[in-house]
């Protein structure tokens, strides 16, 4: 694992921040408390003192204690950025272009490397952020977040508030791959940090807007959306980044599709589908599960559309993608996609087995809307077998599950399923006896 390897340090070597202490003791002095004011109830006297004869280096936590205490900034505290061999900005230039070439096993190992000898802040944090973001373009997104948030804490220690803005905008991505509902307000917040500093770079700008945009879509705020998609078109101009565009196109696919322009849809699921294949082919590898989304986004589509052959043809690739990816972050969306096409083609038995599997997923994963999904598909199932109690109990966990996440829309068209297939709350109920 990540943190294992961080630990791994040569002999001798310190962990925690590198911090000046001369400077740290001065502002103890000049604020006249005592070793152990200083620590209060967080830190003892003996700590503070190791920290300011620099025998120890501190935690961030331990050192935004000290500096709140003394009533200085963090970064009046941190020792000045001295590059350590074997590596130095050429070895950040080497991470960034391991991001854009999508080598994001490369960039696990190469940033553990860097994390084991550097102690330089500034590089600590960018390492940090590089290391978060291939994490997120791989589906981790729990472990994205423990090198996004030190990463964080350290921009903000440096008062750079272009690159905490950036991290944010990362941090929100992990949190939406995780269906955390404080997405939003960390993408906001992002985007407004972003916009009330001095420079604005389009790029960037246009990054914030659709990550505001992709969060809005997955809460069914088509709508508000699409704003924020024709929004960060407009500010990024002529995009090139063939794998932002496509995700982009991905996105407006899906807001035309829940407002019902389905031919718009179906012609921006295509554009993404080709862009997602052109950046796989000049990556030379697979670039996280992209391209398996849009393929059971247009498998889905073509179901809808009751070309089965074609539809099951994408869904089996989008699934053989998740295999090869060993991904299994979404993997229970194209399940539960397989299991309506197995609905449609009459194979019941089949069509439960897939769907319990995508349930059993959704729940360990704590993806939310597929497990509400999943149990309405459970519903329809057991409905169509004339199972009516199990089918009344599948829906109503579904409903609550929706419920529960804000999502009323599709709570309300669940309940309208659900007295069609079983007669009614009352009736449902009643049939268990």
């Amino acid at each position: 694992m990540l943190l294992a390897v961080r630990n791994r340090r040569a002999r001798g070597r310190l962990a925690g921040v590198d911090i000046n202490p001369e400077a740290l003791r001065q502002a103890r002095v000049a604020a006249g408390l005592s070793l152990a004011q200083v620590g209060g109830a967080e830190l003892t006297r003996q700590a503070v003192h190791l920290i300011e004869t620099g025998k120890v280096r501190p935690s961030m936590r331990s050192l935004r204690v000290l500096a709140n205490r003394l009533h200085v900034p963090v970064a009046s505290l941190l020792a000045p950025t001295i590059v350590r061999v074997p590596f130095d900005e050429d070895s950040l230039a080497e991470l960034a272009r391991l991001c854009r070439d999508h080598q994001y096993q490369q960039v696990l190992v190469k940033g553990d490397e860097i994390l084991a000898w550097s102690r330089a802040p500034d590089m600590i944090a960018t390492v940090h952020r590089f290391i978060g973001e291939a994490l997120c373009r791989m589906d981790r997104p729990r472990e994205a977040l423990e090198h996004l948030l030190p990463a964080r804490e350290l921009f903000e220690a440096l008062d750079d508030q272009d690159r905490i803005a950036e991290t944010m905008e990362l941090e929100a991505l992990a949190l939406h791959i995780g269906e955390n509902p404080r997405a939003l307000d960390v993408a906001e917040e992002a985007l407004r940090r972003y916009r009330a500093g001095d420079r604005r770079h389009p790029e960037v700008e246009s990054r914030l807007l659709q990550r505001v945009a992709t969060i809005l879509t997955a809460r069914h705020e088509f709508v508000q959306a699409r704003a924020f998609y024709d929004e960060a078109l407009h500010v990024a101009g002529g995009m090139r980044d063939l794998g932002r565009l496509a995700r982009l196109y991905h996105g407006l696919a899906a807001c035309h599709h829940g407002v019902g322009d389905v031919r718009i849809a179906a012609e921006l699921l295509a554009k993404a589908h080709t862009l997602y294949e052109a950046e796989e082919r000049l990556a030379g590898s697979s670039v996280g599960s992209d391209l398996a989304r849009v393929e059971n986004d247009l498998g889905h589509q073509l179901l809808r559309q009751g070309d089965l052959a074609r539809a099951e043809e994408l869904l089996l690739s989008s699934l053989e993608r998740y295999r090869q990816g060993g991904l299994e972050r979404r993997l229970s969306r194209t399940l539960l996609t397989v299991g309506e096409l197995r609905q449609r083609q009459g194979r019941l038995d089949e069509a439960m087995v897939v769907v319990e599997q995508a349930r059993d997923l959704a729940e360990r994963l704590d993806e939310t809307h597929a497990l509400a999904v999943s149990h309405r598909q459970l519903g329809e199932l057991f409905a169509a077998r004339g199972r009516r109690a199990e089918a009344a109990a599948s829906f109503d966990r579904s409903m609550a599950i929706f419920g529960a996440a804000g999502l009323h829309e599709p709570e309300a068209e669940i309940r309208k399923l659900r007295d069609a297939l079983c007669g009614g709350a009352n009736e449902a109920s009643g049939s268990i006896a």
